[in-house]
Formats: C-alpha cells, structure tokens, sequence
C-alpha cells in the first residue's frame, strides 16, 4: 500500500515539476518580446486580454490606497468578474501592493510565481478529482485520465497564460469532484458556490448550472431528495450573484451581476461580419456603419457614458441593434456562426506560443508556423475527435448513465454557448470533457496491447 502510495506521489510530483521547468522556459523566451498596443507597451507573455485584466487589478490598487473600500473600488464590470481581482491580491501578497502599470507599461513583477499558482491549482484540481474517481472507476482507468488531462498540450498551454482559463478549468474539475462526491446538503450548497465562482471567471458559465441540475435530477434517489439537492446548489450560486450585484451597487449605485462585455460581444465579433457578407462592404465600411447607429443612439438618447447606469442602457440598446440585424440577415449570420463553429473545432496546442511570438492574427497566418501546424493540427483533431468517438462507445457500458448524460451535456454546453466566436480557445473546457472519453480509449488499447503481450509470452 505505501509502495502504490509513493509511487503515485513521486509520478505526480514529477509531472508537476516538469511542467514548471516548461513554462519557465516559455517565459523566459518572450518576456523581452515586447508588444505595443494604445499606449500600452507590454511582454508578449501577456496577449492582449491581459491588459484588460491587469488594468482593472491596477485600478483596484490605486482607488484602495486612495481611501475607498475594497466593494466600492475597481471600474465597471465590463469582462471576468473575479481574475482582475485575483491578480490584484496576488500582487498585494507578493510585491507589498507594487504597481502593475509604470509609465504606461504593463510590470507585472514576479510574474512567474503567478503562473506557478495556476499550474499547482490544477495540479490540485486533478488529485481532488482522482480522489472523487477512484470510488466509482477502476485505479488505472483514473491514472489514465488525470495524466491525460494534465499532460494534454491543448489544456496545458492555458497554464502559461494570463488568461482566464487555466483557473475556470481548475475550479471546472473542483466544481465535478464535489458534484460525484458530495454527500448532504452543504457539500451542494458549496457545490453552488463553485459554480459561482466559475461564473466570476467566465460568464459562459452563468447557465451552466441547468447541466448540474439536470445531472441531479435524473439520478435514483427519492424527488424531495432531488429537490432539496438542486434547491442547495441554487441558493449557493444565488448568493454568488447577490455578491456581484451588490458590489457593483455600492460602487456605482447600480444593481447588476452581467458583464458589459456580454452586451457588446454580437457588435464586437458578428455584426461587422455580416454587413460585409450580405451588403458587400469592406471592414471599414461595416464599422463605420455600426458607429453611426451607435453614435445615433448617444445622441437620441442624450447618454453620459461615464455613468454606469446611462453605459448599461447604451449597450443594451447596441445588442438590440446587433439582434436586429441578425434577424434581418439570417441566412448570412448562420453561415458566418457555422464556420465559426467548425473552425473551433481545429484544436490547437500552440495557440498561445504563437500568441506571444506574433503580435497580429495576419502576421501568423501568413507565416510559415501557420501552414506548418495548419497540417499537424488537422491530424491532431483527426485522431483526437476518432479515439474520443471511440471511448464515447466503450463509455455506455463502463460508465454510469448519469454520468455519462452529464458528460455529453456539459461537451454540448461549452461547444454552442461559447465557440459561436470561431476561436479555438473557447472549445478548451469541452476538451476536458472528452479527456474522460480519450482515457477509455487508451485504456482499452493499453489493454488490448497487454493481452497481446502476454499472449506472445506464454507461447
């Protein structure tokens, strides 16, 4: 027993440290690879999204030490509720409230430990999950799995950046383990609260909890059971939603726990395409379209963007705009979301060290990286997509049906609530998923292989 128990402490222990010595030599080849965005000069350790986010946990710092409270500190919640907030703690602990922007360039000391944080937080994700496995699965299977979706290159890159990401996926797994180990009423009121915070780091979660309940309610267990189980996870994510609300009205005297980014986000990556596919404009003549619609709606309405409430109303007001010409334009919009949906599909373990090594989308797809990987992705997704398929019929008879429900659920959940974006980013948490899929697969094979083995050994 303490020979298995060692071994898988050392394995573990191993695979962790590796994966550190990794992402240190990532950091280390781009952290003087500077880019220039605005005013802006920055790592390419970064990306882009990460000004967002390192902006806001600057804000926060300078309205604290400026006398305001931490609910009343920060700008409008405009994108991920919870990261810019982490990163700000995190730079609190660590560099004793340092600033994170000096001149107009992103300085986020100590930026390694950071990185380090998100490894071992899903390193503990990963052993929670084992734990929650091993009662319901065979030990190998479980093995399997928990180093397929440690080692996966598609999951694993998200570690190295300062996106959301490799913390939603984390508290993804903690948020699974809990919901197959959970035995009262408290463990599903905690389960709500996970939930919540997942929602806190990206909303796509926000509707995700339907998949939870759903899970919950077709189990065997008696309906006032059933209820009282989906009535803890509920009040648990509730109170998560109350926090967000009354944080944004103590600071700007405004009730509300949905980003601004959700409001904007059909203007921002659709509409413009779509003007170009049905009314043949270029790209700037499409957004010269939409800001006069946009700049007609501050004029009619005589809005006053600096103020929260006047700011929701106004955007509120673009998705409307965004909604009707989707709906004037069907055809058009679904085929722009259908490519968008297939190409999501392209899985792609380099996404973010090309990221930090190219500034601009047109840089890499016309470099020979792009053409180069465009091949090996394809063959990457093939096999992936074939093995998962593959584990999905092996799945019928090894696992539950519940759970196998939940599973294929939560795949369809992320895939359609977020890779209408066409970015292969946003198909990262069904990856996770189908990890459960690959690992029957390469369970079987490994077995297959074995029989074979000893079948040629004993002749």
């Amino acid at each position: 027993m303490n020979k298995t128990f060692n071994y898988k402490i050392i394995y573990s222990l191993f695979f962790l440290i590796v994966s550190i010595l990794i992402s240190n030599q990532y950091l280390n080849k781009f952290e003087k690879n500077l880019f220039k965005v605005g005013n802006y000069e920055f790592s390419s350790i970064y990306q882009t999204d990460s000004i967002f986010y390192i902006e806001e946990a600057e804000k926060i710092r300078t309205d604290i030490n400026s006398g305001k409270k931490f609910l009343e500190s920060g700008g409008a919640y405009y994108f991920s509720y919870l990261y810019p907030k982490i990163i700000f703690f995190f730079n609190k602990i660590v560099n004793n409230d340092i600033s994170l922007i000096d001149k107009n360039r992103i300085d986020f000391k100590n930026y390694k430990i950071f990185i380090f944080f998100q490894i071992t937080i899903f390193f503990i994700s990963l052993i929670t999950l084992y734990k929650a496995l091993s009662k319901n699965m065979e030990k190998r299977l479980v093995i399997i799995l928990v180093s397929v979706l440690f080692l996966n290159p598609i999951i694993f890159q998200w570690h190295m950046s300062f996106l959301t990401e490799s913390l939603f996926l984390s508290f993804l797994i903690f948020s699974i383990s809990l919901l197959l180990s959970s035995k009262n009423y408290f463990h599903f009121f905690l389960l709500g609260i996970l939930i919540g915070i997942l929602y806190m780091l990206r909303t796509i979660a926000l509707l995700y909890p339907i998949i939870f309940i759903f899970y919950l309610l077709i189990q065997r267990k008696n309906i006032n059971q059933k209820i009282l189980n989906c009535f803890s996870v509920l009040t648990g994510l509730i109170l998560i939603l109350l926090f967000i609300g009354t944080n944004n009205y103590l600071r700007a005297q405004v009730f509300y726990f949905t980003p601004m980014q959700t409001k904007s986000d059909l203007n921002t990556y659709i509409e413009a395409a779509i003007l170009i596919k049905s009314k043949n404009f270029d790209a700037f003549q499409a957004r010269e379209h939409i800001n006069e619609k946009t700049e007609k709606i501050l004029d009619d309405e005589k809005l006053d963007l600096s103020n929260e409430r006047d700011k929701l109303f106004f955007l509120k007001k673009v998705q409307r705009n965004s909604i009707k010409t989707i709906f004037d334009n069907k055809i058009a919009f679904l085929e722009i979301i259908s490519k968008n949906y297939f190409h999501s599909l392209l899985l792609n373990p380099t996404q973010v060290y090309f990221a930090a090594k190219y500034q601009y989308w047109q840089e890499l797809k016309n470099s020979y990286d792009h053409k180069h990987w465009l091949k090996i992705r394809i063959i990457i997704t093939l096999l992936f997509f074939t093995l998962s398929l593959f584990g999905f019929i092996i799945s019928i008879k090894k696992i539950s049906f519940d759970l196998n429900i939940f599973l294929f659920f939560s795949i369809l959940y992320f895939f359609f609530t977020s890779c209408w974006l066409g970015n292969t980013r946003y198909f990262v948490p069904s990856v996770l998923f189908m990890g459960v899929y690959l690992s029957l697969a390469l369970d079987k094979i490994y077995e297959k292989i074995n029989i074979k083995i000893e079948s040629n050994y004993n002749k």
